[in-house]
């Protein structure tokens, strides 16, 4: 599939855009869990929503919880 995430590229240029040090020791972790959360990402894309659907409220820490 050619649009399949490739998780060791994104790993390699990511690192390189922002200038972080990847060891190589740490790159199988990395495309691991990058890897899992493009499989998580894909299953939240694939939600159908219905057209009552909305989103739920923004967190914000020290501000009480809107009241229905």
């Amino acid at each position: 599939m050619a649009d399949e995430f490739d998780a060791e590229a994104y790993a390699r240029a990511a690192a390189a855009a922002l200038r972080l040090p990847l060891d190589p020791r740490h790159l199988p972790g990395v495309v691991a869990n990058l890897t899992i959360a493009a499989r998580m990402a894909a299953m939240v894309e694939g939600a159908a929503l219905g057209v009552t659907d909305e989103p739920a409220p923004v967190f914000v820490a020290g501000r009480d919880a809107p009241t229905p």
